[in-house]
């Protein structure tokens, strides 16, 4: 039991760790940024407006890029593989595609495939029967 809460704490430790270092990593990339524009609003002031960055700037940019990358990659867990085969490997063929979603059993083959209802003609409806209620084709109106 100890151990395994034990486990459970290294690995929250980690995880906070590594986002510490995300966090540190994107406090120096927003020096960075901060440094270049105040660079060069002096080079503005100075009239110097063709120089480059100073080597340090650049330097930590790279740097806390890099730093933030690597702690990104760390909290983010494990990667799964690319090759799709590792993780079908314990479907059959006839789960892969399998998406229960997508059954519907109200449909109309239902009515299609059915065996048709025999009706005589005196057990009908009187509505059925009736002819002024049957549909009949409309002839477009003359005036």
């Amino acid at each position: 039991m100890r151990q395994c809460v034990r486990l459970v704490l290294e690995v929250k430790m980690a995880s906070s760790f590594w986002k510490g270092v995300v966090g540190i990593g994107l406090f120096a990339l927003a020096h960075a940024a901060f440094s270049a524009a105040q660079h060069r609003s002096y080079m503005r002031l100075t009239e110097k407006e063709n120089e480059t960055l100073p080597i340090d700037i650049v330097l930590q940019t790279l740097f806390a890029f890099l730093i933030t990358c690597y702690g990104i990659v760390h909290v983010a867990g494990d990667f799964k593989d690319m090759d799709a085969t590792s993780e079908l490997q314990n479907k059959t063929f006839d789960t892969v595609r399998n998406h229960p979603s997508f059954y519907i059993f109200n449909h109309r083959g239902r009515v299609l495939f059915s065996a048709p209802e025999v009706v005589n003609s005196s057990q009908s409806s009187p509505l059925v029967s009736n002819p002024s209620l049957k549909l009949r084709k409309l002839e477009p109106l003359r005036r």
